[in-house]
């Protein structure tokens, strides 16, 4: 599922509910948290960066391997080279390239 088929406003909402404008602004990036609370409070209108931010910090998935959930934008790091270096890293990395959750280059 691309960025775009992905609706940013419920992930927002719910993450305003579950933490907050000031926590919700720190994991997106922000120092301060006035953009974020005036977007919840409809004052200004999102940007398309900002909902892009949106959904790659509050869009999770479940990990056909590991079975945890993770944020979305988790799953670019496998987009990288393989990573010869260690099994376990190799192991998930090749499980990735069959995962029906895996990004687009």
């Amino acid at each position: 599922m691309s960025a775009p088929d992905i609706n940013w406003k419920p992930l927002f909402d719910t993450a305003i509910q579950e933490h907050g404008a000031v926590k919700v602004a720190a994991a997106l990036g922000y120092r301060n948290h006035t953009l974020v609370s005036r977007i919840a409070k409809e004052h200004v209108p999102a940007s398309p960066k900002f909902q892009a931010r949106i959904i790659a910090t509050y869009h999770t998935v479940v990990c056909p391997h590991t079975g945890k959930s993770q944020a979305r934008q988790q799953c670019r790091i496998w987009l990288m080279e393989a990573p010869t270096h260690n099994p376990g890293s190799l192991a998930q990395w090749r499980a990735c390239q069959r995962c029906p959750h895996k990004p687009e280059a």
